[in-house]
């Protein structure tokens, strides 16, 4: 569940949500807005669904969300469709949370599926109205419709998928156009420099046959290599075939029906254990301990301070518990009455305790083993797969590695010899080319003075027609060479692929005779087997319906059982609380009619009214001071107005000396004019 929450607080503070939220913040959402967040999801897959949930009546929410979640292929955890209903219609967690994990792992699947409903979801007509004849007609047009929007639709998928786009086509079918362009101009000049040259149709003949009979040399030869390839299969099935019969002689030797009887009682044996015994165990283990969970889960959150009180109590009473067992083993050692030493058979009891998890042991060995195998024969498939993908051929082993190898070394030296012998005749080609350089040079000197003979003498180009023929006659000579050669190989190569045929024919008609008295055989162990298995499938059903009976009622008795046990604890823990209250009291009552004045000092009446009083002095203590605050209060408020009437008082006299001053300067500057005029 954790992972889940992660998965799916992470999608949601991505785009386009962008909520924010951590893994605590979105556990303590309420159902609304859980739902409102579903209905967002729903909203993203198909805009339909862009709503407030608060303004829509919960049963028209319940109908869409539930429609939806049919629309998409949802299929619920738990097959109880009433329990679902009324688990989305609340915003129950345990209902929401996979909805929205199983929704944000395929958005863009769900899209798609999403937009294709709103086409491909026929509408729900009764039978009654299509019994008109223009609704049935408009129905059937509806559903033509229907279909033609499926075929449009795979041909737009497969377009879209086949890594084509128009641009590329386009400059594709340019790109052609320009080659087709140049193609024929250039066999346009072909064609004039051929009508130019004498027996042009004579010497297209020819090189028609020629091309013919390249291109049969072609075929042949692809023929030849199908064949070798089709011989090389067959050898390789057939050292297939001879591999695999000596594995069944090698399992089949020493083998007898008893033996065989004898392996498949204990394979039935230990199936049967584990189905009757072990399974049933490990069901009602996790069972408990998912009801653990569940009332773990039920119990509001503990505290550090609670989970090491949880935690000493557990110690202490697994140290009870240990002590009570010795204590008891003491005893039973002890004790040589006949009647107690019936208690010793707990020795023996541990004995087959131990004898019985080295059982559960070897079986869980034996299946995490049987895993193991499944998944190496799963690996060795594919291994296999790869292997015929890329080269076609089986997994050489032991004789055929070996020679294998040695065929590898044999071609390494044969290419040793052929790269030497390459750099020889590359070494001799630079000599060559060089010298027919020279001899070309000296070629075009020899023409040209032949050339000025022949025009002397009136008989220009008839060295280059004689050259012409002479090589159309060459030409035609080594074509008729290798015809012959061609067909003499064909026939060879028939020859040899039926010698080869017979041989293989002669080599297989003993396996195959060794084969069939095989096959009847195990025709045979094969209905046996299945007599058994339906036998043995039969008895499982029945006890996996027995089972299933005893596994409800261990699991009525169960909850009974849990609920008998909180009950249990509850008015334990009560009758503790008010033991712990009579006592106290009863401890109180004691201390209050003693006559002891020490024990009354101890009692908790005495305590609390020492408490009290001494309250009640501190209280009396803080009113004194509260009164005295109050009359500093006042005469301090008095004295503060005092002294703000001073301070106006002083301004007063600051400006009045000020305003003297200005007017004295003022008077004296007069005076002193007045004494100028003057």
């Amino acid at each position: 569940m954790s992972e889940m929450i992660k998965f799916i607080v992470g999608e949601l503070n991505k785009e386009p949500y962008n909520r924010n939220y951590n893994l605590i913040t979105f556990d303590a959402l309420g159902a609304e807005p859980l739902l409102q967040i579903l209905n967002d999801v729903f909203g993203e897959i198909d805009a339909k669904n862009k709503l407030d949930i608060r303004e829509e009546e919960p049963d028209q929410m319940a109908v869409r969300m539930l429609g939806m979640l049919r629309i998409l292929k949802y299929k619920p955890p738990d097959d109880n469709m009433s329990n679902f209903r009324q688990g989305l219609v609340s915003g129950d967690k345990h209902t929401v949370y996979p909805i929205l994990a199983w929704l944000l792992q395929r958005m863009d699947e769900l899209k798609k599926r999403a937009y294709l409903a709103r086409f491909l979801v026929k509408l729900d007509v009764p039978a009654e109205i299509l019994g008109d004849a223009d609704v049935a007609d408009v129905y059937m047009k509806y559903e033509e419709l229907i279909e033609q929007f499926k075929h449009v639709h795979r041909e737009h998928e497969a377009l879209r998928t086949s890594g084509f786009s128009t641009a590329e086509l386009r400059n594709d079918i340019a790109t052609m156009e320009e080659e087709r362009d140049l193609v024929m101009r250039r066999q346009e000049r072909m064609k004039q420099k051929v009508e130019s040259t004498p027996n042009h149709e004579s010497m297209l003949g020819a090189s028609k046959t020629l091309r013919q009979e390249r291109e049969r040399q072609k075929e042949m030869k692809q023929q030849e290599t199908d064949l070798m390839s089709s011989c090389t299969v067959n050898e390789q099935r057939i050292a297939r075939l001879q591999t695999q019969l000596k594995d069944i002689r090698k399992a089949g030797m020493g083998t007898t029906p008893e033996g065989l009887l004898q392996r498949l009682e204990e394979d039935v044996n230990v199936n049967s254990y584990i189905v009757k015994e072990k399974l049933p165990k490990e069901v009602s283990t996790k069972q408990r301990y998912v009801d653990t969970l569940q009332r773990v889960a039920a119990q509001p959150a503990m505290g550090q301070q609670e989970l090491e009180q949880v935690n000493k109590q557990i110690r202490a009473v697994t140290a009870e518990v240990n002590t009570l067992n010795e204590a008891r083993m003491k005893e039973v050692d002890e004790d040589d009455n006949p009647e107690n030493k019936v208690c010793k058979l707990s020795f023996f009891r541990q004995n087959a305790a131990i004898i019985t998890r080295k059982k559960e042991q070897t079986v869980e060995r034996l299946n995490e083993l049987r895993n193991e195998l499944a998944g190496y024969q799963e690996d060795m498939k594919d291994k296999q797969e790869q292997l015929k993908e890329f080269s076609g051929e089986h997994v050489l082993r032991g004789e055929e590695f070996k020679r294998y190898v040695n065929k590898l070394r044999g071609k390494s030296s044969v290419y040793k010899m052929k790269k030497a012998e390459l750099s020889e005749l590359v070494a001799e080609f630079g000599v060559l080319s060089r010298t027919e350089e020279i001899l070309k040079a000296k070629e075009a000197q020899i023409n040209e003075q032949l050339g000025e003979m022949e025009s002397k003498m009136g008989v220009s180009g008839f060295r280059d027609t004689q050259e012409t023929m002479e090589i159309v006659s060459s030409q035609k000579a080594e074509v008729d060479e290798r015809k012959g050669q061609t067909l003499e190989e064909m026939s060879s190569m028939v020859m040899e692929l039926n010698r080869k045929i017979a041989d293989r024919k002669s080599r297989l008609a003993p396996i195959i005779k060794e084969l069939r008295p095989l096959r009847q055989r195990m025709g045979d162990m094969t209905v046996d087997y299945n007599e058994k298995k339906h036998t043995y499938d039969s008895m499982a059903a029945g006890l996996e319906t027995n089972m299933a009976k005893l596994e409800g009622e261990v699991k009525n008795l169960g909850e009974e059982l849990v609920s008998s046990e909180s009950q249990f604890h509850l008015q334990l823990v009560q009758k503790e609380m008010h033991n712990f209250k009579q006592q106290q009291a009863q401890d109180e009552i004691k201390l209050y009619l003693s006559s002891d004045p020490q024990d009354k000092k101890k009692s908790l009446r005495e305590k609390l009214m020492n408490q009290i009083n001494e309250q009640e002095k501190a209280g009396r203590g803080l009113r004194d001071e509260q009164k005295a605050v109050k009359d500093l209060v006042q005469t301090s408020a008095k004295q503060l107005t005092m002294w703000q009437d001073v301070f106006k008082i002083m301004e007063i006299k600051r400006s009045c000396l000020e305003a003297s001053r200005n007017s004295g300067t003022m008077m004296r500057n007069s005076g002193g004019e007045a004494l100028i005029l003057t």
